[in-house]
């Protein structure tokens, strides 16, 4: 791709992306990177893209390149990231102490069912139908036992 259009590019949608990477990301420096290595590959190698779908593309690209982020997380660092999202300043000491008040929610406030399924999920990174398959449920029922769990810990946490 010629670089004055990629320039251009850049300059046109830049802000837009950064935002909706910061959006999944919850962090303003790995929002940054998403879009700096995406456009750095772009230099090197640009797809055929149809004539005035380049912003389609660039948003697909930059939430594919999220999701990927978000699927090498561990479950602390997800969940450290989406309190991250409330803007609260913890020390180390209270980040220990609300991560053990996570650990001890789930064990005590979500259904076995959920538990495994959240763990699996989150703490083993398995993908739906891993799951599904390990447990002898449907894809649809992985779904609902987490939309249950995530919605229960929420709660909780809100009050």
């Amino acid at each position: 791709m010629n670089q004055v259009i990629l320039e251009t590019l850049f300059n046109a949608h830049c802000a837009r992306l950064l935002d909706e990477a910061r959006t999944m990301l919850y962090d303003a420096e790995e929002a940054r990177d998403v879009v700096s290595e995406l456009f750095a590959e772009l230099l090197q190698r640009m797809p055929d893209v149809e004539p005035g779908h380049e912003l389609a593309y660039l948003s697909e690209s930059v939430r594919n390149r999220c999701r990927n982020i978000l699927a090498r997380k561990t479950l602390t660092e997800k969940v450290t990231h989406l309190y991250a999202l409330e803007q609260q300043t913890m020390t180390g000491e209270e980040e220990t102490e609300w991560l053990d008040c996570l650990h001890a929610f789930i064990h005590t406030g979500l259904t076995t069912a959920q538990q495994r399924v959240f763990q699996l999920r989150f703490g083993e990174d398995k993908k739906y139908r891993e799951i599904a398959a390990e447990l002898g449920i449907s894809e649809v029922a992985v779904y609902k036992h987490l939309v249950a769990a995530l919605t229960r810990i929420k709660n909780h946490f809100k009050s």
